[in-house]
């Protein structure tokens, strides 16, 4: 009755607000509407839908919902991107933990969040020992359906991992598992990429594509087709097809966007850029370049306060394990005979003082976590403040442009001349100049030459750095 009703119910706060449900109506309310909302993609009513939740536990004093309520929030922010507060909002549902021991489900789906959360942070590690914990806590689960559904995410993820740390066997054994359990579009994707960029395989790799095609057609999820677009157009990409490649790219960038999801828009950015250099088209490359550009500068500098809060919790974790390690030592001991209690009190004094010199140790790592993310800011704006100084000495064909540029890019001669130690100091500031993205016309207004002058330098430039001429100079002089 109460599962026909409550979503009308919902609808108008003051009735939802005067109702009072049991812990199994909220269970099954917060499970339904949940996968409801992201299945709908709805992330934002699900995030308010789930503070509601959480109230109606509140007013029961109902510990696991609201435990429940957190990590579903969690899960929300995480498919917005938000990722220094899913690391608050699992947090406050971790610090619940003790009332929900017994809730392998519970369990299992904070410390999977946690390990999508240090994946997508870059604590690759951490990742997988979080991924550990809930497969522990997976296993215990007694519905079948729920199990095998919790490990088959649990193993993707693992891949992903795995794949990132170039630990090909296991990521091959993982993504494997999972696509045992149910085959679905991502592992067949996955599988796809494997025999692309680890077995050079290509009708592996065909196979796997084809099998993700007709498992999309039983889909329903925007993700899907958001992946299997990708992994299409890193398939043709591969076999040269440019055409067909940059067109699958562009179908997966448009869901990517419809998603809201930054990470897949930026890959589809740097593989359209790619596309369009390998076809010539500089324009269309430096567009899309640039655009991942700023898409990856401007994800890094979001993320620099979750990486900095992320690291913060590691450290408080570490602590608090080495703290329960002591407890455990300190009953141990306590059980021994009193004749030794002499050898008890120095081994206390010397984990005392141990533990004294890692709170100091910790403390030292906060404040400089704290002092480096004050230096970050500051460097952005000095990096900033170079750049425009450097491009105005550019146009002005100063003199001392050439001495700032290598200030502001210290490695970039280095670099450069690596490939040819030869090249005259007017080909390294020639290159300066592409590098910092001026086209022909540009540099032959500021420098007070032809435009043919520097196309034929040009030329001479890609000549002696041995350069083929279908590919782009901005992009290689940036990448090597």
């Amino acid at each position: 009755m109460y599962r026909f009703l409550l979503p009308f119910f919902l609808l108008l706060s003051c009735v939802f607000y005067a109702q009072q449900l049991s812990p199994s109506e909220i269970d099954q309310l917060q499970k339904d509407k949940y996968y409801q909302y992201f299945q709908e993609e709805k992330f934002y009513e699900g995030i308010e839908f789930s503070q509601k939740t959480i109230k109606l536990s509140e007013r029961i004093n109902y510990t696991k919902g609201k435990a429940r309520g957190y990590i579903y929030i969690a899960g929300f922010l995480h498919s917005l991107g938000k990722y220094n507060e899913v690391l608050q909002y699992l947090q406050k549902a971790e610090s619940l933990a003790s009332e929900y021991e017994d809730d392998p489900d519970l369990l299992s789906s904070l410390f999977t969040l946690y390990g999508k959360n240090y994946h997508v942070l870059g604590f690759t590690e951490k990742s997988n020992e979080s991924y550990d914990k809930a497969l522990a806590e997976a296993f215990k689960l007694k519905d079948k359906k729920q199990k095998q559904k919790q490990l088959h995410l649990i193993y993707g993820s693992k891949a992903v991992n795995f794949g990132l740390l170039k630990d090909n066997d296991s990521m091959y054994y993982y993504v494997h598992k999972a696509y045992k359990i149910s085959p679905r579009v991502v592992e067949a994707t996955n599988l796809t990429h494997y025999f692309i960029t680890q077995k050079k395989n290509e009708d592996s790799a065909k196979f796997y594509l084809d099998k993700a095609e007709s498992l999309l057609k039983k889909s329903t999820e925007t993700f899907d087709y958001l992946v299997f677009n990708y992994m299409s157009g890193c398939y043709y990409k591969y076999k040269g097809e440019y055409s067909k490649a940059l067109a699958f790219f562009e179908n997966s960038l448009e869901a990517s966007v419809k998603m809201k999801r930054p990470k897949n828009i930026m890959k589809n950015y740097k593989e359209i850029a790619e596309i369009y250099s390998s076809q010539n088209n500089v324009y269309k490359a430096n567009e899309y370049l640039l655009k991942y550009t700023k898409l990856r500068d401007s994800l890094a500098e979001n993320n620099v306060i979750a990486i900095q809060a992320t690291e913060k919790k590691i450290i408080n974790d570490e602590k608090k394990q080495n703290q329960n390690s002591n407890m455990k030592l300190y009953y141990l001991l306590g059980g021994l005979f009193l004749g030794v209690i002499i050898i008890i009190s120095v081994l206390s004094f010397s984990h005392y003082t141990k533990n004294k010199k890692k709170d100091f140790l910790l403390t030292k790592n906060t404040a400089a976590i704290l002092q480096q993310d004050q230096q970050v800011k500051e460097l952005k704006k000095k990096v900033n403040e170079s750049f425009e100084e450097v491009i105005q000495l550019a146009k002005e064909n100063s003199p001392e442009f050439w001495g700032r540029f290598q200030e502001v890019y210290p490695d970039f001669r280095v670099r450069i001349l690596a490939v040819n130690p030869n090249l005259k100091t007017s080909e390294l500031i020639l290159c300066a100049y592409i590098y910092l993205g001026f086209n022909t016309k540009d540099i032959a207004q500021y420098t007070f030459k032809a435009v043919q002058t520097i196309k034929n330098n040009k030329y001479n430039l890609r000549k002696r750095l041995n350069v083929p001429q279908q590919e782009d100079l901005i992009l290689w002089m940036r990448i090597i």
